[in-house]
């Protein structure tokens, strides 16, 4: 077999497509991964601006492993098949988080039976409904490929708990995982739900790059090769296979086998006989801002003591595109230093997140993009002052003590995961088994439906164990 034929060819190195290769080369498969960037990781990376390390994509890693979990911990079973020890990953759990609406804080820990305590607390109507619905949550096939795709919305309505419970319940969620406007599907609901609740937030001492170096790193131990700066052209068919990949210098490469992470919609467009009018693929909306602020000294000197708070200015909560360029209405805030970390670093970050309309971002000319950057990271951190406990500061003399900052915009989104709109989490529709109508060419990721770092992860394991290794 020569050089420009290959038994895989991965399509993106984000998480699903390292994930996929390693596992592929394990088995001693000769498979090429190609990435349209200079940086692995998608939005999953990490960049440096004037010396300090930025996280692009990493709030948190769910997943933590629990004792309500056990050995079934979707986490450990991906450091399993990827033969990751553990403990090198050095977990830190989070401090604590909250989801505040209007009058209602409800917090969370890595402890479940400390956030059934807050809600029966707060809502103490619910509990026998909010029981009955972790056991309809239990009973459902989640984790099968052939969960019916349900309304989480209409099944919040129907379960009899607050309706300001279930507003509350789906803000996390949909923040880390929604492709739907203004509702997440049952599945994702509960993954979710599992993730973040009964399992739990924590993050590695040396952030994505604790998952991103060692996968490199076997990666070049198994002789994959690996092609940064190389986008695919085309995709060229006969019949119901892809018989070659043009790439994007000219050259043209085979493969048995073909797995793209990089998108529904975008592996469609990369088709030579794609015709949008015959796609069942719906192009995903749902896009953010963010703004990472590095402070000085800790988060304890300012009486910050909560990991990520999810916030919600009204009762009722909205999850979509805005019509503006950013809906200040709700968002997330992260303090990624705020985990259980034996380390006092001389300085933290403080990341601030909103919906924004891509459209909106895209249609300005650079100045008037680079002014609205500016205005709108002195908004999210006013804005964002109101929902930190404690916080005695103002924006006077709180931007004294901002020692760097920087945000990224749905643009910049589009630019490094080439995803259209610049959506977060791809398309509303979702491939779970990863089939695509040719035989040979696979989805995995985000538009298979697996959401968060561990979730694409394992996505991508699954693409290469169940469609690759075991029709062998």
């Amino acid at each position: 077999m020569d050089r420009s034929s290959y038994d895989v060819v991965v399509i993106g190195a984000g998480l699903s497509g390292l994930s996929a290769a390693t596992r592929l080369g394990m088995f001693g498969k000769k498979v090429l991964l190609l990435e349209k960037h200079y940086v692995v990781g998608g939005l999953n990376s990490f960049y440096a601006k004037k010396g300090k390390k930025f996280d692009v994509g990493l709030h948190a890693l769910t997943n933590y492993p629990s004792e309500y979990s056990g050995k079934k911990s979707p986490l450990l079973k991906l450091c399993r098949q990827l033969r990751i020890p553990f403990d090198s990953l050095n977990l830190h759990e989070q401090s604590h988080s909250r989801i505040s609406f209007p009058g209602k804080d409800l917090v969370f820990t890595n402890h479940f039976p400390d956030f059934l305590e807050q809600i029966d607390q707060l809502f103490p109507n619910s509990m026998n409904a909010f029981l009955a619905l972790l056991d309809k949550m239990n009973e459902f096939p989640a984790y099968s490929v052939d969960a019916p795709d349900l309304s989480t919305r209409n099944i919040l309505l129907k379960s009899e708990i607050d309706p300001m419970l279930g507003e509350m319940l789906l803000c996390p969620t949909c923040y880390y995982g929604s492709a739907q406007t203004n509702d997440i599907d049952f599945t994702t609901f509960i993954m979710l739900f599992d993730a973040i609740f009964k399992q739990g937030l924590a993050r590695p001492e040396k952030g994505i790059r604790a998952i991103l170096d060692p996968l490199c790193n076997k990666l070049k131990e198994m002789g994959i090769e690996r092609r940064m700066n190389t986008g695919v052209k085309k995709l060229h068919s006969r019949n119901d296979k892809i018989e070659e990949i043009e790439l994007e210098s000219g050259e043209s490469i085979k493969a048995e086998q073909i797995i793209s992470t990089c998108g529904g919609i975008e592996t469609e467009l990369l088709l030579s006989d794609f015709n949008l009018e015959k796609s069942n693929t719906e192009l995903g909306e749902f896009s953010i801002i963010e703004s990472i602020f590095v402070m000085q000294d800790t988060p304890s000197e300012y009486e910050w003591e909560e990991t990520v708070i999810f916030f919600n200015s009204s009762e009722k909560f909205e999850y979509k595109c805005p019509n503006d360029l950013v809906d200040m209405r709700s968002g997330v805030i992260c303090i990624p230093e705020n985990y259980k970390s034996p380390e006092v670093a001389s300085d933290f970050k403080l990341r601030i997140t909103h919906p924004a309309n891509f459209s909106k971002w895209n249609a300005l000319p650079q100045e008037e993009y680079q002014e609205q950057k500016s205005t709108f990271e002195s908004l999210l951190l006013e804005n964002g002052l109101k929902y930190l406990n404690n916080s005695k500061d103002n924006l006077d003399s709180l931007s004294n003590r901002i020692l760097l900052s920087d945000t990224f915009t749905p643009k910049t989104i589009k630019r490094f995961t080439s995803h259209e709109n610049g959506t977060l989490y791809g398309s509303p529709t979702k491939k779970r088994d990863g089939s695509t109508r040719f035989r040979n060419l696979y989805i995995a990721g985000t538009d298979q439906g697996y959401i968060g770092i561990v979730g694409a992860m394992l996505g991508g394991i699954a693409i290469a164990n169940n469609r690759i290794l075991r029709s062998d």
